[in-house]
């Protein structure tokens, strides 16, 4: 009997199968115990949409409660910008206070007008005893969406910071943010990066931890994938779990008697790019101007990484671009890198994004 589609593409749930990650949950684990029984060392997970930094967090509260010790997920919905920096730690201390089960209680804080600072400290020592717990590890999703009131990335690196919140309280937080959306805290506030020094980058699944995760996914579903496909799904996602989840939720649905082969490869494979395209490719897409759409497109037809010398000259002897600044092509490479549409290899050379925004680029130009 074939079972319900086990795979889940939809932006922030869990997957069935938790795959890889192994070295930030160990290092997890280390700064866990560290806080429990001598000072945090807070941390911050960093990487791109839909790399997994919510399924991160989410296991990292498993873990957290596996230990014994008390875990608020703290989902941040995205912060208007005429906001004030009140209104934004408001949100946050609700966050924190519906994510702990054990804090009945609204803090007095909550009700006073303070500053935002004194209002954050008072709150978490206020809620501390509430908790009756070695440890309070507070995961907080989606900072990068208080970039209009950044300030307060700056003012939780102050309270934290504070002599009383450390001796009186054992809070852990651990913070989860786009790689734009960090970088623009760290340059507006400067002792940000200093403070949160614990930081873990994530990035895609290795072939090793694709195949695992698929196959673990299936089990006990009724449906198997053929090897070629698992290897074709690798090969266009390049290990990207949302990619990865949403092109195999459409192989799935795709089966016929408990079976995916090729035959069922393309179906599954131009719905997932128009899926896609839809919800991510085309903004990101729409980055580029006219002239870096065409170097943009040598990148997905060569379907590999290229030097500037061999791009410069696809242009100049295949494509007879006679009208197109070639003196320039670095600078469209460099833009492309910096608009996250292509990526820089260490020997210099260029290749797009990944295979699955190549095949858009080629059908929307």
């Amino acid at each position: 009997m074939i079972k319900p589609n086990p795979f889940t593409p939809q932006s922030g749930w869990e997957p069935k199968i938790f795959g890889g990650r192994e070295d930030q949950v160990q290092h997890f684990l280390k700064t866990m115990e560290e806080a429990a029984t001598s000072r945090s060392n807070h941390m911050v997970i960093i990487g791109q949409w839909g790399i997994g930094k919510t399924s991160l967090l989410k296991q990292f509260k498993k873990i957290t409660q596996e230990q014994g010790y008390l875990a608020s997920f703290c989902p941040i919905s995205q912060i208007k910008e005429r906001s004030s920096s009140t209104a934004a730690v408001n949100l946050i201390m609700q966050e924190i206070h519906n994510g702990f089960p054990k804090a009945v209680k609204e803090t007095k804080s909550a009700k006073q007008k303070l500053q935002p600072q004194v209002l954050f400290t008072q709150f978490l020592l206020e809620l501390w005893p509430q908790l009756d717990t070695r440890l309070a590890v507070v995961l907080l999703d989606d900072v990068q969406n208080l970039a209009s009131v950044s300030v307060v990335i700056d003012l939780l690196r102050a309270v934290l910071s504070k002599e009383e919140v450390i001796t009186q309280t054992r809070y852990l937080f651990v913070l989860a943010s786009t790689t734009d959306g960090w970088e623009s805290f760290i340059n507006k506030h400067d002792p940000v990066g200093r403070f949160f020094r614990r930081r873990e980058m994530i990035g895609n699944l290795t072939p090793e931890e694709t195949h695992a995760v698929i196959i673990s996914t299936l089990q006990d579903t009724g449906v198997s994938f053929d090897q070629a496909i698992i290897k074709e799904i690798y090969h266009y996602t390049q290990g990207h779990p949302y990619e990865l989840q949403l092109l195999a939720s459409h192989l799935f649905a795709a089966q016929l008697q408990g079976k995916v082969t090729m035959n069922e490869w393309l179906p599954a494979f131009k719905t997932t790019l128009r899926e896609l395209g839809k919800d991510y490719f085309q903004s990101l897409f729409e980055r580029a101007s006219d002239r870096e759409k065409e170097v943009l497109l040598v990148l997905a037809e060569a379907k590999a990484a290229l030097p500037q010398s061999e791009i410069r000259r696809i242009m100049i002897v295949e494509k007879h671009a006679k009208n197109f600044p070639v003196a320039n092509i670095k600078n469209f490479l460099y833009r492309l890198h910096d608009k996250g549409l292509v990526k820089r290899q260490d020997n210099g050379n260029f290749q797009i994004l990944d295979p699955i925004f190549g095949e858009y680029v080629k059908s929307n130009i």
